[in-house]
């Protein structure tokens, strides 16, 4: 299976953790998984490795706004990428950063 797509989605995600945003952190945040989503939609999931497979779900588990409204504007997942912790924040860019490196070691 061909990774070129992923690693292509995971690195343009990496980029826009790296770049400030001028609109702010969660906008870099949102454009990043925006772009791992794409990366992620439609892919057989069976053939990686447990560790791999791991790292997608607990990313997914950033994307996902059930349990907050939309408020002043903003979209629930605004919402929910705006109330991030730091912590969380740099769980989320280290998650992108090792499958952008997962999905790039494939093609070598």
């Amino acid at each position: 299976m061909s990774y070129s797509f992923p690693a292509e989605k995971f690195s343009v995600a990496r980029d826009a953790l790296i770049q400030p945003h001028p609109d702010g952190q969660h906008v870099s945040l949102e454009t990043a998984l925006i772009e791992c989503r794409v990366g992620l939609h439609r892919m057989n999931r069976s053939k990686l490795d447990s560790t791999t497979r791991s790292r997608i779900f607990r990313l997914e588990g950033f994307m996902d706004s059930t349990g907050f409204s939309e408020a002043d504007g903003d979209s629930a997942w605004t919402v929910r990428l705006k109330s991030l912790s730091d912590q969380e924040r740099s769980e989320i860019f280290r998650l992108v950063d090792d499958l952008a490196n997962f999905f790039a070691s494939q093609e070598a």
